[in-house]
């Protein structure tokens, strides 16, 4: 059976692209067939590409610099919302497009699992009418939620987790990365969350923890 997944978060730099990373080479050590997509990234240097969110997916996809459009066809300099970036270089994304390209990688059967990164926040705007939440609602997979460790945390996760409630999205998993300033701590920002997010598992990942019977939990909750 094909699995689907949006991988979405409270905001920018919590760690969305290092889960795609170990859930793209946990899959691949299954023997599962994946596709991964970051459709949209600003602040992209083709210079400095291996440390981009682009590079590191087509780094743990091994595939090739000639794949970069399939991951990322949407791509913008200056590292700010995707309608500011786009709009800097005269330049527009249509919704319509970027939610096609989308469902035409979710609909491609060569494949056991796909992943979508998303571009900041679930409430990044795309254009003057369109936010990640709009692209979330109409592709209608299950969503992995990241969320970070840092002093407000919980309230960031909380507004995600709620607006996303509200839009009867599936979160499959909150996914709590350790964060690296202002941290709480993993296992109070836990028992926190755990008093109001009910229906969705809460998983955490400390520095440097690449616990594969986390990320195995993550794939089957999907």
């Amino acid at each position: 059976m094909q699995k689907h997944a949006f991988i979405t978060s409270t905001g920018t730099n919590i760690g969305k692209t290092f889960l795609t990373k170990i859930l793209i080479k946990r899959a691949i050590e299954l023997n599962l067939k994946v596709n991964a997509l970051k459709p949209i990234i600003s602040g992209f240097n083709i210079n400095n590409l291996n440390e981009t969110d682009t590079g590191i997916i087509l780094e743990s996809l091994n595939a090739s610099l000639n794949d970069i459009d399939k991951i990322s066809p949407w791509r913008f300099k200056d590292p700010l919302s995707p309608d500011i970036a786009a709009e800097n270089e005269r330049k527009y994304i249509n919704f319509q497009d970027l939610l096609r390209f989308c469902k035409n990688n979710i609909n491609n059967t060569n494949y056991d699992l796909t992943l979508i990164e998303g571009v900041g926040g679930t409430m990044v705007p795309i254009n003057d009418k369109y936010t990640i939440m709009d692209l979330i609602t109409d592709l209608n997979i299950p969503i992995i939620l990241t969320i970070g460790s840092y002093l407000g945390s919980i309230s960031h996760t909380l507004n995600a987790y709620e607006i996303l409630n509200k839009h009867n999205i599936n979160v499959s998993s909150v996914v709590m990365m350790q964060s690296e300033i202002n941290d709480v701590g993993c296992e109070a920002t836990l028992n926190s969350l755990e008093n109001y997010i009910k229906d969705s598992p809460i998983i955490y990942f400390k520095r440097n923890d690449l616990d594969y019977i986390k990320v195995d939990k993550i794939l089957n909750n999907l």
